[in-house]
């Protein structure tokens, strides 16, 4: 009995990394994740000339910003069929929110920027009127 579960687990953890280096085999043949995902990096870094990447690995790419002010994180994460989006806000004055969204793989990524930016504008706009900010002065 405990033969065939450990023959399971092992085989569940032998697909995964199977199919993790082929993710990352097919990634680099793309040219990595900052090529592939050029248009939309491009944006999201445009909000700040301080903007930078931080880390970047055969599935994944952070970028954004990072001062006395908070930091200002986009984590793009390549998965099957799909790129993660994970927006991160750690601010001493407005504390720590996120958002997240999954995109098809090859969608269009100025509509995924777009949608973004529309998101987290909405979000922040709601954040700062639930904190007594009148954006409107």
């Amino acid at each position: 009995m405990w033969t065939v579960i450990i023959v399971i687990v092992v085989f569940i953890i032998g697909k995964f990394l199977y199919d993790r280096n082929k993710q990352a085999s097919k990634i680099t043949m793309e040219g990595g994740m900052r090529n592939k995902y050029r248009e939309l990096i491009e944006f999201l870094m445009s909000g700040d000339s301080r903007s930078k990447i931080y880390q970047e690995t055969s599935d994944s790419i952070t970028l954004g910003i990072s001062n006395m002010g908070g930091t200002t994180l986009f984590i793009l994460t390549q998965t099957v069929g799909k790129v993660t989006v994970q927006w991160k806000v750690d601010s001493p004055v407005f504390g720590k929110h996120k958002m997240e969204w999954d995109f098809a793989e090859y969608g269009d990524q100025g509509q995924m920027a777009e949608r973004i930016a529309n998101d987290t504008g909405k979000y922040q706009q709601n954040m700062m009127s639930t904190q007594g900010f009148d954006m409107d002065e």
